[in-house]
């Protein structure tokens, strides 16, 4: 399938040297950007008109539990122990595979509808949501959060499970769909899983995700239970490696933050759900980024974020940190993209492929659609990062793309029945609270 996206007003390629083009051509065929140029002229099998539109890559989110739309609203104005342990917790006890279905493709369609392309996901029934994201046509990292660490657990079928997930997924001969291997987190893992998960992801190369240091809290009771902090504990048992993606890394200090740097770690970054859940404190992400740690973006789930819209994570990314330091320099707009595209996707390790327009990479792309009062007037090129990140919500995007398949046109989905899936979602969220 060929694409032909026409006189595009403003393309922001977020390359090497974060190009901002005008009035640029983009033709894309098989899946992959072909050419940009000032004017194209052979024939695609779909003709998209660019004027008055903004065009830029898919965004990338780097933490969510996508089936957790099930449960928005749900569990508001919580401590995190409390939200979780009388809530969440309880609730996903009667999670089913269908149910984890229906979440899904809600998450989808609002991915989609708000210009993310690609995520990384940690939840449960990866078979469902596996063959949602299939069905929708998104690109993503899908895995089965392991627990074992309880005292009422024991650390057995962990393996079993990653393994069967493995399987599925790969059935599926779907190129945009991954794996990952998720132990929960510290406090929710033993160190024989830890490793053992550590060991999967390396042996097949790809992501390692867990939820570090999201709260004052659970950093001071794992200390009491380990002698350790989280970060120290990890590195003293081997955890800690390059394709880790830690979700949160609030309550780190200076150096824990020069370990995660020295190990090459990942992370991501989930400035609106640590907001609401009121962690107390702003993840160091100046210092991550003075110690060459790769920073992404990521909602977390819609039980604590409410939403999925990585536009809104943007902006809520570059208030919290100009806030919490007295500083309105200290996490411009350009960096703030930067996390949103090319960052997650680094994180995600597929940085070659997505992140950024340039030819030869895949067509993971969106346009924004410029007819807005909220984005009028755009000034120029030097302004147009800051009106992405400022100004732009998730519902001025127009069109969504993944892999040169058209998701979503002038606002319209085509991979996906909106109206169905509400009615499923109605349902299935009925059905679980009863």
């Amino acid at each position: 399938m060929s694409v032909r996206i026409d006189n595009c007003k403003w393309i922001v390629t977020q390359n090497a040297s974060r190009e901002v083009l005008r009035n640029k051509s983009a033709y894309i065929e098989d899946g992959k950007i072909v050419e940009i140029s000032d004017k194209i002229t052979c024939e695609a099998d779909h003709i998209i008109d660019g004027r008055r539109k903004l065009l830029l890559p898919g965004l990338v989110n780097t933490h969510t539990h996508l089936s957790m739309t099930l449960l928005r609203g749900y569990a508001d104005d919580m401590p995190l122990e409390q939200w979780l342990g009388s809530k969440i917790w309880p609730l996903e006890s009667k999670l089913t595979g269908e149910l984890c279905y229906s979440g899904s493709l809600l998450g989808c369609l609002e991915m989609i509808r708000t210009g993310t392309t690609c995520f990384l996901d940690m939840y449960f029934y990866v078979e469902d949501v596996a063959k949602a994201v299939d069905k929708a046509g998104l690109r993503a990292f899908l895995s089965h959060a392991m627990m074992d660490g309880f005292a009422d657990k024991k650390p057995t079928g962990l393996s079993e499970m990653a393994d069967s997930t493995f399987r599925w997924i790969r059935a599926l001969k779907n190129p945009r769909i991954g794996v990952a291997v998720a132990p929960h987190s510290p406090y929710t893992c033993s160190s024989e899983t830890l490793i053992k998960a550590k060991e999967m992801a390396a042996a097949e190369r790809v992501p390692l995700h867990t939820h570090l240091a999201e709260t004052r809290g659970e950093q001071v009771e794992f200390e009491k239970t380990h002698g350790l902090r989280e970060i120290d504990f990890l590195d003293k048992i081997g955890f800690l490696s390059e394709n880790l993606v830690a979700a949160h890394c609030v309550w780190l200090t200076r150096s824990e933050v020069e370990t995660l740097g020295k190990r090459q770690v990942k992370v991501a970054h989930c400035p609106v759900s640590n907001l609401k859940l009121a962690e107390g404190g702003v993840a160091p992400v100046p210092e991550m980024f003075e110690s060459g740690v790769t920073v992404g973006l990521g909602t977390d789930g819609a039980a604590s974020n409410n939403c999925l819209d990585m536009f809104d994570t943007m902006k809520i990314c570059a208030l919290i940190h100009k806030a919490h330091r007295w500083d309105p320099t200290v996490l411009p707009a350009q960096r703030v993209m930067d996390m949103a595209t090319i960052g997650g996707a680094s994180a995600l390790g597929i940085s070659e492929s997505v992140g950024s327009v340039e030819e030869g990479k895949r067509a993971d792309l969106i346009m924004v659609d410029l007819r807005s009062p909220n984005l009028n007037p755009i000034h120029g090129k030097d302004t147009i990062i800051s009106d992405i990140v400022y100004s732009a919500k998730g519902e001025n995007v127009d069109t969504t793309i993944v892999d040169g398949r058209i998701l979503m046109a002038e606002k319209r989905y085509t991979s996906l029945d909106d109206d169905q899936i509400y009615r499923e979602a109605d349902l299935a969220a009925e059905t679980l609270l009863q």
